[in-house]
């Protein structure tokens, strides 16, 4: 493996972001009264059942598209709350981050700045303008900045804590949602965001006001996790990706569908993930119980360096990563 979970997110921090976390859920336990029911929110299908209960949370899984999401789920201002005063995310900007930068760096935002590149020029988009929706620490940024290829860098993070951060480091930044954003429309060649549309509790919204951002041609490119990855099929909702921040669970199809009824044409979408058979690992060392019937997987688990890498990228050659990426185009 190129890295591991723990290069990224260090087992004793995790423990002692257990309280701040814990905050978190019962902030939206608290308002779980206000949290409303909704159809699909990828295909507006009322084709839905019930798909699992996790902390208190529930979440439907649509018949039609099979995009798992919360339900019922907070409201708009529900969320922009808990995103403004987020407990566990200030441990992040305060920590884990600040911890793990150098290993995220190398083992993520540098490659990740790379792909961006060449997906643009693979595109023909040439230097302008990048905004990047979720910036968090500022890192992937800070990341792209270093290959001089966008005349401009723009960084939109809603969370006050980490959108200070990374005004610290010399990024352009909006300390608002995108849906409040008030820069010039058609005015960016390039939207990223990474890991934010789980988040969202309109994320048809999300990427039409995205959009908007963007010239004709322009690239909105995002991530997010896959329902189809190996995590979920395994341990559905005890997998730990299904938590009381992520609304939405995407399959490649689906969000293909969704993005395209918007309007978009859709380049590519593939799933390079790096750590699936590493979260597994760790899974069974924290809890063997979980994987009770699933002799395959625990094979995996038991193998060698070898076989865990060349199961690695079987996941990511056939859309099995538990990591998502699409790259459209606005037409």
């Amino acid at each position: 493996m190129k890295f591991k979970e723990y290069d990224i997110r260090p087992e004793e921090l995790l423990e002692k972001m257990k309280p701040a976390l814990q905050k978190d859920i019962d902030f939206l336990i608290k308002r779980s009264d206000q949290f409303k029911e909704s159809y699909c929110i990828a295909c507006d299908s009322d084709n839905v059942i019930h798909w699992a209960e996790k902390q208190g949370f529930h979440y439907s899984r649509c018949n039609e598209c099979e995009t798992v999401f919360m339900n019922p789920r907070p409201t708009d201002e529900i969320l922009d709350e808990f995103y403004k005063t987020s407990e566990n995310y200030k441990f992040w900007n305060d920590y884990i981050f600040p911890q793990t930068e150098a290993a995220r760096m190398e083992s993520i935002f540098k490659p990740r700045a790379k792909k961006i590149i060449d997906i643009c020029k693979k595109y023909s988009i040439e230097e302008g303008v990048l905004i990047e929706v979720g910036s968090a620490f500022g890192t992937f940024c800070e990341a792209i900045k270093e290959y001089n290829y966008f005349k401009k860098i723009i960084a939109v993070e809603p969370t006050p804590n980490l959108a200070e951060t990374c005004r610290r480091k010399g990024i352009e930044t909006h300390e608002e949602t995108i849906e409040k954003l008030s820069l010039p429309e058609s005015s960016a060649d390039v939207v990223v965001n990474f890991e934010v549309i789980e988040h969202l509790g309109n994320p048809k919204e999300f990427i039409e006001k995205c959009v908007s951002f963007l010239k004709p041609n322009g690239l909105f490119i995002c991530t997010c996790p896959s329902i189809n990855g190996i995590g979920t099929l395994v341990l559905k909702e005890k997998a730990k990706v299904v938590d009381h921040e992520h609304l939405n669970y995407f399959t490649p199809e689906s969000l293909k569908g969704m993005v395209e009824n918007l309007g978009l044409s859709v380049l590519e979408l593939l799933t390079p993930g790096e750590l699936d058979v590493d979260l597994l690992v760790n899974a069974h060392q924290e809890d063997p119980q979980l994987f009770e019937g699933q002799d395959f997987i625990k094979q995996i688990i038991k193998s060698d360096d070898t076989t865990k890498n060349t199961f690695q990228e079987f996941l990511k050659n056939h859309n099995l990563s538990s990591h998502l990426w699409m790259i459209s185009r606005k037409t």
